[in-house]
């Protein structure tokens, strides 16, 4: 009995090694979820309000800029007819995310005299899931549904600017930002204007509240606008009295998936 037990116990070794060896690849794969910005840690499908926040706000994806608001300084100004709500929301762009919308705006702390706006690359698999997921989490779309927009083709690089004071926006045409606006890529050196700027409006029409611009990834002799290894692609943005710039980083733009730019 002795020696059989002896061997039981042998047999059994193997298996309690691997039993351990698999604990121990769980804990690593847990340890490596609990840490690390949401995009990389977690799916979308388990992401909080806060985490959408960190992607929509303070991610390779987002740019917060603060310009002079020279128009809150001048007589007749009419930063008063801009909405100022606190917490306003940026509308999706037209495609990628079937009307979801975004979190909480309004930047904190804005300094007196400026205004603030958010650059976002909002044609990005990212983005595209945090709008998602703002929207169920809002209860304003199903989860069965979010695969289906989700699944939408985006042909182009899509920037938005938002911001709680869209005045410089309010009396500028979309041709006029076409011209006003490009995207060029640092390695690649090609510059290229929108095909496409859509403002979105308020319910009642009355107010620019976000403006979506559409670049396309090639030229028309088909250059990619990023270079393999793109170090950065740079996007500005002129309306009349104003001028927003930032340059976003296709070497931080990446999510568990990979490159999402």
């Amino acid at each position: 009995m002795e020696k059989r037990q002896v061997i039981s116990n042998f047999s059994r070794e193997p298996i309690v090694k691997a039993g351990v060896a698999a604990l121990l690849a769980l804990a690593v794969v847990a340890a490596a979820w609990a840490g690390g910005p949401p995009w990389k840690s977690k799916p979308f499908e388990q992401w909080t309000e806060s985490d959408v926040n960190k992607v929509l706000h303070d991610s390779p994806w987002a740019k917060l800029q603060y310009i002079p608001a020279e128009w809150k300084m001048s007589p007749g100004g009419s930063g008063s007819e801009m909405s100022r709500e606190p917490g306003g929301t940026a509308p999706a762009a037209e495609g990628t995310g079937g009307g979801a919308e975004g979190m909480g705006e309004q930047p904190m702390g804005t300094p007196d005299g400026e205004a603030a706006y958010y650059l976002r690359w909002n044609s990005s698999r990212t983005v595209r899931e945090a709008l998602i997921r703002a929207a169920i989490l809002s209860g304003k779309m199903k989860e069965s549904d979010a695969g289906k927009y989700l699944s939408a083709p985006i042909t182009d690089y899509e920037v938005l600017v938002v911001g709680p004071d869209m005045t410089p926006f309010q009396h500028v045409t979309a041709d006029e930002l076409k011209a006003r606006s490009s995207l060029r890529g640092q390695k690649s050196k090609i510059e290229v204007h929108p095909t496409n700027v859509n403002m979105v409006r308020s319910p009642d029409g009355d107010r620019v509240t976000a403006v979506v611009f559409s670049f396309p990834r090639k030229t028309a002799e088909g250059k990619d606008v990023a270079a393999a290894q793109e170090k950065g692609l740079h996007f500005e943005c002129k309306p009349k009295g104003i001028s927003l710039a930032t340059t976003f980083d296709p070497q931080k733009m990446a999510d568990a998936k990979g490159p999402d730019f």
